[in-house]
């Protein structure tokens, strides 16, 4: 065996009569290999890992000193029960001791092994540990680490901060064996206060028996002290905003007990701000909950004690909320909750929808009525009470929807399927969720996401004009509306100097107006007015180009466009002046313009008025990467900058599917997210994903419109999670293969990919190779399918790879049964559009398979 002896070290102990077996030098980082071995002690067998074998916490020792103080001999006997044993060496010949060797190779057993470090000075260190499997450690007699678990070794796995003394210091590790491996592995590394954050906090928070949260100390109050400087300590409310419980400094003990708001169960934070020796800053925050933890049981075997409170001036939509919550609850228990009105007197057993005389009650005098148009909301119980409250146009119909869909899984994945979970019971201790819409309007522009209800429940509140939907929609009224204000057909003739002055001529056809006429300001303010109150449900009127180029070449008009640098500047300048015509009868109202092709660049030196909104739309950009990183689109990245600087309200027109093929694989997912923040990044109030919005039958369209709600709703939602949880839930046990297909598409996108609104089906990203491995996984994908219904979805998701194929390889498509199956599922599905052009689209696909040879 291999030890280094120190000679003052060797006449001391000599003097009292003992040579301690094992002394070392301390040599940083490298692995300790020497140690004195006892044991196979024996102890019952027990395959409960979690925690140490029976009779492992005795102390064995206890009758020559105890395990924490015992120092080791080479060759003393000691006995333990009716078992002797015999202190022997070993040194290992790497880092990790095989106690199967040196020791045993039986089960449900334990050993000590025990060496001693002679280090010159005093200071912190990190004792670092693996261990195989479980056991305890201890440093000149004070226990510093303990492990009851049963896991292999990994050195490193454990890091604790020890402070050795200047001299020899002892150390006891007892390691049990439950089964398979035994082994250990230590060394001591440098201190640093980065290093053991790493693997395990100096502190956290427990709540013990009663509710009372205590801060305890990892290491030994002695190390940290040699650690910490000082170390301040906040503790906060997490409930809604962090108000400030109590702030004070820690008291230098291992345990310490943290001050609560109240007895009832809520969730805090620890705020930890200290400073190191060296003066290194180090801060840390540890959620826990305290306070007297009660669990109220909302339901259970189809009973419930509970009912819905409402209030008597309750808007449409929170009575609307009311009746789908008592409809999914009815579901989800197979309780009935009953809906009664706040005039009703106040019981412990309530789930109380908006702001009324209970809410305002169970809440108290410090939180005030949400504002109406608020769609911020909150849940919580009070006690055994639940308040659901926001705004009463919408935010208190979110916040029932979001109760539903958190606590009890609810989904609303389309129109027609919506997932709605059985439980047998339902309790709570705490419950506590807000949230905040990321964007003000929310316009989710699918086929699919046209339903009122299915809007309403996934918080879509922005429509292409007004629809009737629960909680309202925030309408924009028409787009190109040049011509539907100020029709050719009814001016040209006797006024031709209205329209577009080209070449020298006055023409109509494709043009514009003369945006410098004064009539025609007029008539164009009149018009609008009209149509505000006809139309009163809108938030946003249009006043903007037609969906073509040709704007007015008069003097006047280009006056304007040279001083601005564009054509945008004749259009806003005109703008401007019907916003600021239309303000005093209609001061709730905006005036909505396109930033659209010709007009996307920003004006030099006019801005909009605050109540017009600039709609910027992204139709010239590619795709296929997102907007902040493609180089293809720093052009419009500068245009909306500019717009951003200068304009009180933005609102984007974005474009999430390709016009010419709304069937056919569109990978263009991954940028959804990134654009989406983009947006809001650059002061949009409001966003449109123009999709397929015309018929069913859009590629993953289902998937595209309940992903773009979630990302509209809050942007920084778990794109993933959204993914997932709609491939499992929408299409079962076929999902993870759906989810497969999904990934090899949107894999197709790489560094030069370039996707635009007209992506063709010859496109070189869908090679021979890709067709074979989707069709390979489609196969897969029916197997497992299982009903009917699932099938018909899956043929869904797999429509757009038979659209492809045709388009691709007619011939082969009409004689493999390509094109009958796709044509079959289309009929099946009601499927009117397979571009934005319709039907013309559609006869000419048939017409090209039909004639193909």
């Amino acid at each position: 065996m291999k030890i280094k002896y120190f000679l003052a070290l060797i006449l001391s102990l000599s003097f009292v009569g003992q040579a301690f077996a094992q002394s070392q030098q301390l040599e940083l980082n490298k692995w300790i290999t020497d140690w004195l071995l006892l044991g196979p002690v024996h102890l019952k067998a027990d395959k409960n890992e979690s925690k140490f074998l029976p009779g492992f916490n005795n102390d064995h020792l206890s009758k020559y000193g105890g395990e924490a103080k015992y120092k080791a001999k080479l060759g003393k006997k000691v006995k333990i029960g009716d078992e002797a044993f015999v202190w022997k060496e070993f040194s290992a010949k790497d880092s990790v001791i095989s106690l199967d060797e040196a020791v045993s190779k039986e089960s449900y057993v334990f050993a000590y092994a025990y060496t001693e470090i002679h280090a010159e000075e005093p200071g912190n260190y990190i004792l670092s540990l693996g261990t195989n499997d479980g056991g305890k450690f201890w440093l000149n007699g004070e226990l510093v680490w303990e492990h009851p678990v049963a896991r292999g070794c990994k050195p490193d796995d454990d890091l604790v901060p020890v402070a050795l003394k200047k001299g020899i210091n002892r150390l006891m590790l007892k390691i049990e064996e439950k089964g398979n491996r035994w082994e250990f592995c230590v060394r001591i590394r440098p201190f640093s206060i980065a290093t053991v954050e790493s693997s395990r906090s100096f502190f956290d928070v427990v709540t013990v028996p009663g509710g009372t949260p205590e801060l305890r100390c990892f290491p030994a109050v002695d190390v940290m002290k040699n650690i910490f400087k000082d170390v301040k300590l906040e503790v906060v409310t997490t409930d809604g905003d962090s108000t400030v419980v109590w702030s004070g400094v820690w008291n230098v003990a291992k345990n310490m007990k943290l001050p609560v708001a109240s007895d009832d169960y809520l969730p805090y934070q620890l705020r930890i701000d200290a400073t190191g020796m060296k003066g290194e800053s180090w801060q840390k925050k540890i959620d826990y909950f305290a306070g007297k933890r009660i669990e109220y049981e909302l339901f259970k075997n189809k009973e419930t004690d509970y009912r819905i409170i409402l209030g008597e001036d309750a808007s449409e939509s929170e009575k609307w909320a009311a009746s789908e919550l008592q409809k999914y609850l009815k579901q989800i228990s197979g309780a009935e909750f009953s809906v009664e009105s706040d005039n009703a007197e106040q019981t412990d057993k309530e789930i109380v929808i908006g702001y009324n005389r209970h809410s305002a009650k169970l809440l108290g005098e410090g939180y005030a009525e949400p504002d109406t148009s608020d769609e911020s909301f909150v849940y919580k119980n009070v006690g055994s009470n639940i308040v659901l409250t926001g705004g009463k146009v919408r935010g208190t119909m979110y916040a029932v929807f979001t109760f539903l869909e958190r606590e009890f899984g609810v989904r609303w994945y389309t129109p027609e399927v919506t997932v709605v979970p059985t439980r047998q019971g339902y309790s709570f201790e705490h419950i506590y969720h807000t949230e905040t819409p990321t964007l003000r309007v929310r316009n989710d522009f699918y086929y699919e996401a046209f339903n009122p209800e299915w809007a309403a429940h996934n918080k879509m509140n922005g429509s292409m004009g007004y629809r009737k939907q629960p909680g309202g929609v925030e309408g924009y009224w028409a787009v190109h509306t040049f011509y539907q204000l100020m029709p050719p057909q009814e001016f040209y003739k006797e006024h031709p100097e209205y329209y577009s002055l080209i070449d020298g001529k006055r023409v109509y056809d494709h043009a514009q107006l003369c945006l410098t006429n004064p009539d025609v300001l007029d008539i164009i303010t009149k018009r609008l007015e009209e149509k505000i109150v006809e139309n009163p449900g809108n938030l946003i009127y249009s006043v903007s180009q037609n969906d073509w180029h040709n704007p007015c070449q008069c003097d006047k008009c280009q006056a304007i466009a040279k001083k601005e640098g564009g054509e945008s500047g004749v259009v806003l300048w005109f703008v401007n002046q019907v916003a600021e015509r239309i303000k005093k009868d209609f001061p709730d109202k905006y005036v909505g313009t396109l930033a659209y092709q010709y007009t996307r660049k920003p004006p030099k030196h006019i801005t909009p008025k605050d109540n017009v909104v600039i709609r910027l739309c992204s139709i010239e950009c590619c795709f296929a990467h997102p907007l902040e990183t493609g180089p293809e689109n720093k052009a419009f990245m500068d245009d909306m900058k500019g717009w951003s600087s200068i304009a009180p309200h933005l609102y984007i027109w974005d474009y999430v599917v390709n016009f010419s093929h709304y069937i056919m694989p569109y990978p263009n997912f991954a940028v959804l997210q990134p654009n989406i923040r983009t947006f809001i990044e650059n002061n949009a109030i409001g966003i449109m994903e123009q999709a397929a919005y015309q018929s069913r039958g859009g590629e993953f369209a289902e998937l595209r419109a309940y992903l773009i709600a979630k990302l509209l709703w809050n942007v920084n939602v778990d794109f993933d999670e959204v993914v997932d949880d709609f491939m499992y839930g929408y299409y079962g046990r076929a999902g993870q293969y759906v989810r497969e297909y999904f990934d090899l598409l949107q894999g197709l996108v790489k560094p030069d990919t370039h996707i635009h609104l007209g992506l063709k089906p010859d496109d070189k990203i869908f090679t021979a190779e890709f067709i074979r491995k989707a069709d390979e996984i489609f196969d897969k994908t029916e197997i497992v399918a299982g009903s009917d219904e699932m099938k018909e979805r899956v043929e869904m998701a797999r429509l757009p790879l038979m659209y492809l194929k045709c388009k691709r390889d007619p011939v082969k498509s009409k004689y493999d049964g390509t094109y009958q199956r796709f044509s079959a599922i289309v009929e099946r599905e009601g499927i009117t559009h397979f571009a934005e052009a319709g039907k013309p689209h559609v006869e000419a696909f048939h017409e090209t398979i039909r004639n193909a040879k």
